[in-house]
């Protein structure tokens, strides 16, 4: 099966359309959703199953209503299942069941994927999508989400700082570009591996030296710049006045790219 059929609301008047989808088009979560919606009343998105990734018995309150009898150490380790029929609607200009996909695909939790579409909203089929293996691993983030992530993470960074290391190789680069590339992903794993990596901390100071500032305006002139480039600082020196620390490698890919910077033999006075 290379193309299914759905029927999303798109466009400012949330208009329902009724859509072909090549799946060879889609990342595999969205495929698996699109496969999912197609398997259920209507082709319509009532509702889909979905793995959350983890066992019953990891809910917190699992043994306070079920208890610890055989039956209930059984279902502990079953799969814990939920339906989910809070879909986002599409950007108004957004013109495509494709893209109503992608999005809503990434509105899942990055822990979950699907795994069966439904007979009703309160009933799921048996049945199980062909995609669902692949859309387990497909655990990705927008940019959106990649932001969010390392603030949850205590390594705060801006949109623009994650795109301009990204495209200066200092960040990992998506795995999937969805909507013809229109929407980078990144996998968690590879995240979460950039953001807990050994790094220097270079203090303001050492920042506006490398950058070539030089007089009583220096750490000023390397804030401003820092803030153009969206970079944040990692951490803080001890006491009241200490300087704000800074990854060393953000700052020299940063550096590396800037644009001219081949033309100045000369360091930078902050003054200029």
């Amino acid at each position: 099966m290379s193309t299914v059929t759905v029927c999303v609301r798109l466009g400012s008047r949330r208009v329902l359309i009724r859509d072909e989808v090549d799946l060879d088009t889609l990342t595999p979560k969205a495929r698996a959703l699109a496969e999912a919606i197609h398997d259920s009343p209507g082709h319509k998105p009532l509702a889909v199953l979905c793995d959350t990734g983890k066992l019953k018995g990891d809910h917190p309150d699992f043994r306070t209503i079920r208890g610890y009898s055989p039956e209930a150490d059984a279902g502990a380790v079953q799969p814990d299942l939920r339906l989910i029929s809070n879909w986002n609607p599409a950007p108004k200009d957004s013109t495509t069941a494709e893209e109503w996909l992608e999005r809503n695909a990434r509105s899942i939790p990055v822990s979950a994927w699907p795994v069966a579409g439904c007979e009703t909203r309160l009933r799921a089929r048996e049945r199980r999508v062909p995609s669902a293996d692949a859309a387990r691993e497909d655990r990705c983030l927008t940019l959106d989400q990649v932001i969010l992530h390392t603030v949850d993470a205590g390594v705060p960074m801006h949109a623009s700082g994650w795109s301009l290391l990204c495209k200066v190789g200092n960040t990992p680069p998506p795995r999937h570009l969805a909507l013809g590339g229109r929407m980078p992903l990144w996998h968690v794993d590879d995240v979460d591996a950039y953001l807990h990596r050994d790094v220097d901390h270079w203090p303001l100071s050492q920042v506006a030296d490398y950058l070539g500032y030089q007089g009583p305006s220096a750490q000023g002139s390397a804030r401003k710049q820092l803030s153009r480039w969206g970079l944040q600082a990692i951490s803080r020196a001890p006491g009241r006045s200490g300087e704000g620390r800074y990854a060393a490698d953000q700052v020299q890919a940063a550096h590396g790219a800037r644009p001219g910077r081949g033309r100045w033999a000369a360091s930078r006075s902050s003054q200029e």
